[in-house]
C-alpha cells in the first residue's frame, strides 16, 4: 500500500504576501473618489443656447423651476413634454427662481407667451440660460 507523504513542513508568515494593506489602500481610493467626484445632472435636451457678452455665470439649484424650449419649439419641463396653456399649472410659488432654457433656434413667440404667463402670475425672478461669447 502506498502512502501519501504529508508535507509536515509549515510554511513561514514572512514568505506569505500579505494583500489585507492593498485591499485596504484600494478601498480607500474608491471612497476619496467617490466623495470627491463631481456628480452633475446633464441637459436631457440638446439645446444651442444664444450668445451673450452679459451673460453672469450663476448655479442653478434644485428648487428652480427650469423650462426648455427647443428648436421645435416644444416646452419642456422636468423631461415631460408640456403645451403653452400647461406653463401656467407649473407656475406655484411667485418667489421661485425660473430658468428659461431656449435654443436659439426657437420662435421668439414662444419665448415672449412663457414670459407673459410668468409675469401674469407676478413672478419676479426669471432668468435665461445663454451661452458665454467671451469664451469661444
Amino acid at each position: 500500500m502506498i502512502k501519501k507523504q504529508i508535507n509536515t513542513k509549515k510554511k513561514d508568515l514572512s514568505e506569505m504576501v500579505n494583500l489585507i494593506p492593498m485591499i485596504n489602500l484600494i478601498f480607500l481610493l474608491l471612497i476619496f473618489f467617490l466623495l470627491t467626484g463631481v456628480i452633475s445632472k446633464k441637459d436631457s435636451v440638446k439645446i444651442d443656447r444664444p450668445h451673450s457678452y452679459f451673460g453672469e455665470d450663476i448655479k442653478i439649484a434644485d428648487e428652480e423651476v427650469l423650462f426648455t424650449v427647443n428648436n421645435l419649439n416644444e416646452i419642456i419641463y422636468q423631461e415631460k413634454k408640456i403645451s403653452l396653456g400647461e406653463v401656467i399649472k407649473y407656475i406655484e410659488f411667485k418667489d421661485a427662481k425660473y430658468v428659461l432654457n431656449i435654443d436659439k433656434n426657437a420662435k421668439i413667440s414662444t419665448f415672449n407667451e412663457i414670459i407673459k404667463k410668468l409675469k401674469n402670475n407676478d413672478v419676479k425672478k426669471v432668468f435665461i440660460k445663454v451661452s458665454d461669447l467671451k469664451n469661444e
